[in-house]
């Protein structure tokens, strides 16, 4: 059974109206910047970025929906349900604006639609890899992928996914982080969530389609990943012209360029900051 491997989380849980949410919240400083993980991915993604960020910044980090050690009554997870949790759990543990947002994968869409509904207290926004909401639009959506966690969360009720070494969560984990996975990837909750998360990614892409646009002060840095299929790359271009002022990096790293590749995320977090703080002399 997978409560044999259950291990403490490294944080601590936050109640919000629909849910108890594990966070990791560390640092200090003027800008409180929030690390927003992908799709089935959590707050342990950020093992090789927050300790850094943490230096000079507040940082939070957090397990979406039933992710990780989080548990959740809501029964939909689109991302302005998760853009109002979130505004929730920032009042909770006092972390006030201005923000610094980063997002991965589909944590990007999140943080993209942050910064749309809340501009004045976003000060910057790093897309690492992020989905455009194109991807999500009905038709578009990856039908392998879509089978793949329906059939996960179906039969994750046998306990086979255990069986077959089928765990939600992302690769390049190690040592401590790579346990914590082991129960976390594991959890009912876990298939729930990326299978949730997956079936209301439609709606997610038309709140992000209907929102304002990127405010042009914000500035915004896109970091791609090696990916050299047609469509995403087309993608990546679309996220790279959000504003006028948007940089683009371009990696020759995998989907998982902060774990892959922590540095360029870091330093692009430290810049960002550097520039929020020099606004002010």
């Amino acid at each position: 059974m997978n409560q044999k491997n259950k291990m403490t989380p490294p944080g601590k849980i936050v109640k919000t109206e629909n849910s108890s949410v594990h966070i990791i919240k560390s640092g200090e400083g003027p800008v409180t910047v929030i690390l927003e993980a992908g799709l089935g991915s959590l707050s342990i993604d950020w093992c090789q970025i927050q300790p850094e960020i943490s230096k000079r910044a507040k940082v939070l980090s957090y397990d979406r929906g039933n992710y990780g050690w989080s548990q959740s009554t809501k029964k939909f997870l689109t991302a302005i349900d998760h853009v109002e949790e979130l505004k929730e759990i920032l009042v909770k543990v006092d972390l006030a604006p201005p923000y610094l947002l980063v997002g991965h994968s589909y944590g990007g869409l999140i943080m993209r639609l942050f910064a749309s509904m809340h501009p004045e207290q976003v000060k910057g926004l790093i897309l690492v890899d992020s989905v455009h909401e194109n991807q999500y639009m009905p038709g578009n959506q990856n039908k392998g992928f879509k089978h793949k966690v329906t059939f996960g969360y179906v039969i994750s009720l046998t306990g086979f996914p255990r069986l077959l070494n089928q765990k939600v969560g992302r690769k390049f984990l190690t040592g401590e982080y790579q346990r914590y996975l082991n129960y976390t990837g594991y959890t009912l909750g876990a298939y729930q969530t990326i299978y949730q998360e997956y079936k209301d990614s439609p709606i997610s892409a038309q709140q992000l389609k209907d929102s304002a646009a990127i405010h042009k002060d914000i500035p915004v840095v896109v970091i791609s990943s090696n990916n050299s299929t047609k469509q995403w790359k087309e993608q990546q271009l679309l996220l790279a012209k959000l504003t006028s002022k948007t940089e683009h990096i371009q990696t020759d790293k995998g989907h998982s360029i902060h774990l892959e590749d922590p540095t360029v995320v870091t330093d692009t977090i430290f810049k960002l900051l550097e520039r929020e703080a020099t606004s002010h002399v």
